[in-house]
């Protein structure tokens, strides 16, 4: 349980609420009701679930129920009002009675056909209204306490691949090698790993989302691991390549040629391009090498308080420019199925001049063979 109630942090949540107060307008709504995790934490500092934050013109409320209470009390202002509720329909009962709401606006993302049917029977029949882009809009900028946390995340799990490194060689397979990984993560101060660990060995490098199996790992495999960790909340997300003996000269061409692109991403970035354009950038370098098409997925992804996050960066981002403060990756790959693959990832955040990496290994081919 975090305690945020030091005057600096009781001022940043604060100041978050005063923004996110501010969009009321253009959502055409006069309340939000948040009950998106993330949101909630972002918005008050709370890191439990189980909650419901309602925010109108003039009054911030919390509403959790009592198996919460008191992790609340620590971790929010005492300027949110708690009221301890027992069910939804409690909830319901204080905005039909205590609070005059025309339009609601929600995280429509988080909220089951259910309560969306009993919030519409308590605002007389009105829908709410999907609010979820808007409320979540104020974390695509980060600022500076949250980039201490992402990087502290970027820390922990670069350390604790650094750990496990030494034990990467054939004969070990690869969920005991996610298994000793995620142990040390949380050795290194880690609340956990970011996401499912994925250790890709052989073919099942070509899996893009290839989680950890009871493969063992064999002499001259290629072995992908993507791996974060989860500290205060914020992830961190990057993906290294191995290989357990020197490359041939196709797994040497698609290697550079993934490296080339996403260098081309991170010089793009100081032009002040949109999401699209960048994924465009980085899918041109492929395509000259004739790659593309073994490129199956976007080429990166906000990453913060969620591992996956806004802004989006693929083919269908819209056509919006990426703006300092944001942080997400970058990270091109090649899947040839039932063969191997291939994928190069790291976290950026864009300041005003362009791109800062966020993780810090060097993923220079020579780097990445450890035969």
């Amino acid at each position: 349980m975090k305690n945020y109630l030091e005057p600096d942090h009781a001022n940043l949540y604060l100041q978050r609420i005063e923004k996110l107060r501010t969009l009321l307008d253009e959502a055409k709504c006069d309340a939000f009701l948040i009950n998106h995790p993330a949101n909630l934490n972002y918005y008050t500092g709370y890191s439990g679930d189980s909650a419901y934050l309602l925010l109108t013109a003039d009054h911030n409320i919390f509403f959790t129920d009592g198996r919460y209470t008191t992790q609340a009390a620590a971790e929010i202002s005492s300027s949110f009002e708690l009221i301890r509720i027992t069910s939804l329909n409690n909830l319901c009962q204080h905005l039909k009675e205590n609070l005059k709401i025309k339009k609601l606006g929600i995280d429509e993302g988080k909220l089951s056909a259910g309560i969306w049917l009993k919030l519409r029977q308590n605002l007389n029949g009105k829908e709410p209204v999907a609010a979820a882009s808007i409320l979540s809009r104020p974390r695509q900028h980060k600022d500076n306490e949250e980039l201490k946390l992402l990087r502290k995340a970027v820390a922990i799990a670069e350390e604790a691949l650094q750990k496990i490194l030494p034990q990467l060689h054939p004969g070990i397979r690869e969920r005991d090698l996610a298994t000793e990984m995620e142990y040390q993560i949380r050795r290194a101060g880690g609340e956990k790993a970011a996401f499912p660990l994925i250790i890709a060995s052989g073919p099942r490098s070509a899996l893009p989302h290839g989680v950890a199996s009871e493969r063992f790992i064999n002499p001259g495999d290629i072995v992908t691991i993507d791996f974060g960790a989860c500290y205060q909340g914020y992830h961190s997300d990057q993906t290294c390549t191995f290989f357990l003996e020197e490359p041939n000269q196709e797994v040497q061409r698609v290697y550079r040629a993934l490296y080339k692109a996403q260098d081309r991403g991170l010089k793009a970035l100081a032009t002040g391009i949109s999401a699209r354009e960048l994924d465009h950038q980085v899918r041109e370098v492929l395509a000259e090498a004739k790659l593309d098409k073994w490129f199956s997925h976007g080429t990166g992804h906000g990453v913060g308080l969620e591992i996956h996050e806004a802004p989006s960066i693929s083919q269908q981002s819209p056509d919006k420019r990426l703006e300092p403060g944001m942080v997400f990756t970058i990270e091109p790959g090649c899947y040839f199925p039932n063969r191997w693959g291939i994928r190069i990832e790291d976290m950026i955040y864009l300041n005003d001049k362009g791109a800062e990496k966020l993780t810090t290994i060097d993923k220079s081919l020579a780097k990445m063979i450890i035969a």
